[in-house]
């Protein structure tokens, strides 16, 4: 078997697969390491409840964050994917994505601003207005700080982009935490989430200011704009907006519906068990960071995209696979130590969310084939269905079966999703991403 790992590793195609990737994975993990640390700091200053007002913000500045970027980051990295090797990135192309970038984001955030006091009436019971104030002044540097990373992404420049994820900053805030002078300065249960949002507008706006300037030395200002991008721009990023917002909904519905029926502090332990099943896609997420501009170019080129579907897959299964089950294992251990005193009734939550983001990790690469290959309107309408479905079952669910039917409602859509569009990428290229049937692809 140690073999067989290591003979797999050696070809050519994993092995450049698996060389980006580690360099993502890497700051995957010390960013999800930071994300991890500032719930336990969370936790400890103010509790579950403190924990589910920061993650209640974050969604919004997440939503904001995505809408502002219209899918504009997607065209980026398809349009930098799919230059020839010695081709110089166009300056030009860059800042006419960006400018788009950065209006949207700026109404996007004043809008969120405006009804700061009507979001604070409806998610949170007893949380001042000023914690949604801060979300939306924080959704413009956030913005652009990730619409760079995509064009990292772009570039094929993984540890550039790795550096400019949330991750990072979730890092960087978790430490500013640690070290905070608590008993001095906070005079209340809600000092510490509003301290962090403080310090995501902070650093956020310091990795964008240094990440602006260094894309536009490596692109040249010479380079025209490839016709295909000249015009149309929100037309052809829309479905791609669509389908990154109907994601998110997906992935954070269930965040703010809890927010609606059940207290903060419910709301936190159930993102606390969200959070620790994200580990399972650990290795997908730096996977599909390297493989995306790949597809795109072999789209281009037209070959050899069945044999990178087999070595993603394969990749995959070695990934993801031992992290659910020490997941399965560990759980209420790993519940735990966030400070949750209903470990065990947080259990079920558990499983029933590795089990969706095992199938996530398996299905591999799915929505970024389809994105990359001309198929963004099949994984919009995908990923329509499944968020309408995903809206319906956490509204079923949630008010009969709190967090549990969140869980059930999460993890049956992201089973969903990912098969569909498991089917769609066989209906268009005869690929298969999953493992042990990923065999079957033609080199």
């Amino acid at each position: 078997m140690a073999n067989r790992l290591l003979d797999f590793l050696k070809e050519p195609t994993t092995a450049s697969i698996a060389k980006g990737s580690f360099v993502v994975l890497f700051f995957k993990v010390i960013g999800a390491l930071g994300g991890y640390v500032l719930l336990f700091s969370l936790s400890a200053t103010g509790g579950e409840r403190e924990v589910g007002v920061y993650e209640v913000a974050f969604t919004i500045i997440l939503i904001g964050s995505t809408v502002g970027r219209w899918g504009l980051d997607t065209v980026l990295v398809k349009a930098l994917g799919q230059r020839q090797i010695n081709d110089v990135p166009s300056r030009q192309l860059y800042l006419k994505l960006f400018t788009r970038v950065l209006g949207v984001s700026v109404l996007i955030s004043a809008a969120t601003f405006a009804l700061a006091a009507t979001f604070t009436n409806l998610f949170f019971d007893q949380t001042p207005t000023a914690i949604i104030t801060t979300a939306a002044i924080a959704i413009v540097p956030f913005t652009l700080m990730l619409f760079n990373a995509e064009a990292y992404r772009g570039l094929h420049k993984p540890l550039l982009f790795s550096l400019n994820q949330h991750g990072t900053v979730y890092l960087v805030i978790a430490v500013f935490l640690l070290i905070a002078p608590w008993s001095d300065w906070s005079g209340d249960a809600m000092g510490s989430a509003h301290l962090a949002l403080i310090a995501l507008v902070v650093i956020s706006t310091l990795f964008f200011l240094l990440s602006f300037q260094h894309i536009l030395r490596l692109c040249s200002p010479n380079v025209p704009v490839p016709k295909a991008y000249s015009r149309g721009l929100f037309a052809s990023a829309t479905p791609m907006l669509i389908s990154s917002a109907l994601f998110l909904v997906m992935s954070w519905s269930d965040t703010l519906m809890l927010s609606y029926y059940l207290p903060e502090e419910s709301v936190g332990v159930y993102r606390i068990a969200f959070k620790i099943t994200t580990l399972i896609t650990f290795g997908q997420f730096a996977l599909n960071t390297v493989v995306t501009p790949m597809i795109a170019g072999l789209h281009s080129g037209g070959s050899g995209m069945g044999h990178l579907a087999k070595r993603v897959a394969t990749l995959n299964l070695y990934t993801a696979g031992p992290i659910f089950l020490l997941i399965v294992l560990l759980g209420p251990f790993l519940i735990g130590l966030f400070g949750v005193e209903s470990a065990e009734k947080a259990y079920p939550w558990l499983l029933i969310l590795a089990l969706g983001q095992l199938a996530n990790a398996f299905a591999g690469p799915v929505l970024n084939v389809l994105n990359m290959t001309g198929y963004e309107k099949s994984a919009r309408n995908t990923m329509l269905v499944m968020a309408t479905v995903n809206i319906a079952l956490n509204a079923l669910l949630i008010p009969l079966l709190g967090p549990l039917g969140a869980a059930i409602a999460t993890a049956s859509t992201m089973i969903g999703w990912n098969l569909w569009a498991g089917i769609l990428v066989y209906k268009y290229h005869g690929l298969i991403t999953v493992p042990f049937l990923a065999k079957k692809n033609s080199v």
